[in-house]
């Protein structure tokens, strides 16, 4: 018999799915690599998002009603963005609190939420009631 060189058929079989086995494995990590970015980048802009509508309530000159709920969708990087907006009572009753929830379509999961409160702002004091020089600022008071 002559002496043969090369693998036999098992050896190459066994070669072929050690190999299968690995670029799967690296298939799935990078589909899962893909996923987390995805995931990671609708997060960042539903908390911009999140941001965005909690500036504009407390921007907002009118009260906050003590408690209730809106609901809207607005437009950010290509995309509409459903939020609601809860406001709730606190123990202190000048303090309302806001809780903020961005999907990124209707019942989706809740991708970003923020909570912010507001005061509401001290009665106006007449200024007819106080002498001069309790309406000057502190700045512009001068001693004999």
């Amino acid at each position: 018999m002559r002496d043969q060189t090369g693998f036999t058929l098992l050896e190459v079989l066994v070669a072929l799915a050690v190999l299968a086995i690995a670029m799967g494995a690296i298939t799935g990590a990078a589909t899962q690599s893909v996923n987390s970015v995805g995931y990671l980048r609708d997060q960042t802009f539903a908390g911009w998002m999140a941001l965005n509508k909690v500036n504009e309530l407390l921007l907002d000159p009118k009260p906050w009603p003590d408690a209730g709920s809106r609901k809207g969708s607005a437009d950010l990087a290509n995309r509409t963005w459903r939020w609601e907006a809860q406001f709730k009572k606190t123990d202190d009753p000048d303090l309302s609190r806001l809780e903020v929830a961005v999907r990124a379509y209707e019942n989706g999961p809740v991708l970003s939420a923020l909570v912010a409160f507001k005061s509401r702002p001290p009665p106006d004091e007449s200024t007819e009631d106080r002498s001069p020089s309790d309406r000057a600022p502190k700045s512009q008071l001068r001693s004999p």
